[in-house]
């Protein structure tokens, strides 16, 4: 295991990506208010129609898309709803709706791991997973700290997924200061 450090995470690759997250629960919302605050413009949130937390994330001055649309718009996508969704979500709504080499990323390797999600070979896939609730990535990035984030790289047809999720994590205060 290796130990990153903000040092060596390029904030700024993430900073000039759209973005989007996918689900407004949780770790949804902590990840898209600690992506705004770190700087990142184009984020929104993708909800299915008529989401319950469409107004949630509005109010939070969050721009929310339906999963179809962000799939068009977003050269990165986090995929932050239970497990049992993630497969359809992605069957439904992404496959054939993602620019070609975007980045998938998932805080739960387990579609990815046991292949419930058959992913596009020209796809970044990689999985930047906070070991801690989402209240506690808000609170402890509110209060100029962190909660550390694991990085898992499956597929890396671009040869910058590694940085991608290190420049992720860093703005949701998942690595290491110093």
């Amino acid at each position: 295991m290796r130990v990153y450090y903000d040092r060596d995470a390029d904030i700024n690759l993430i900073k000039g990506k759209k973005v989007a997250i996918v689900g407004y629960g949780s770790q949804g919302h902590a990840h898209a208010l600690n992506l705004r605050d770190s700087g990142i413009k184009d984020i929104v949130v993708a909800l299915r129609e008529g989401s319950a937390s469409a107004k949630k994330a509005e109010d939070e001055g969050i721009k929310v898309m339906n999963v179809t649309d962000a799939a068009k718009w977003a050269d990165v996508i986090m995929m932050l709803t239970p497990d049992e969704l993630q497969g359809d979500i992605y069957t439904d709504h992404l496959v054939e709706n993602m620019k070609q080499g975007a980045a998938l990323m998932f805080a739960h390797g387990l579609n990815i791991h046991f292949n419930l999600i058959d992913a596009r070979p020209d796809l970044d896939i990689l999985m930047v997973a906070p070991k801690g609730p989402g209240h506690t990535v808000r609170s402890e990035y509110l209060r100029g700290g962190g909660v550390p984030c694991l990085i898992a790289i499956d597929q890396d047809p671009s040869g910058n997924a590694h940085d991608i999720g290190l420049s992720y994590a860093s703005a949701i205060g998942g690595v290491v200061p110093g």
